[in-house]
């Protein structure tokens, strides 16, 4: 019983193994994405960012002064917080 239980494991195992080989050609990203990816570009070079209806297309360096200008409000207030202790 044993020697049947290993054996369908390790075939298991391997036809998993050979099944995500097979299939890691068609989900790998090309070198060309790649190397872009890793390429950092400048601010002005990222495309403007439609808002919708309301706001439109917006340039990312506005955005970002936005951002600067109103940072995002902080959930609760660091004084309100109370400190629990663990232990009995």
């Amino acid at each position: 019983m044993d020697k049947h239980i290993l054996t369908f494991n390790l075939l298991a195992l391997a036809g998993s193994l050979l099944l995500c080989a097979g299939l890691f050609a068609f989900t790998a990203l090309p070198e060309e994405a790649a190397f872009a990816a890793q390429t950092p570009l400048a601010v002005e070079d990222f495309p403007d960012v439609d808002l919708g209806d309301d706001y439109g297309p917006i340039s990312v360096t506005e955005l970002m002064g936005y951002y600067i200008e109103n940072p995002p409000a902080a959930k609760f207030d660091s004084a309100a917080r109370r400190r629990h202790f663990g232990g009995c």
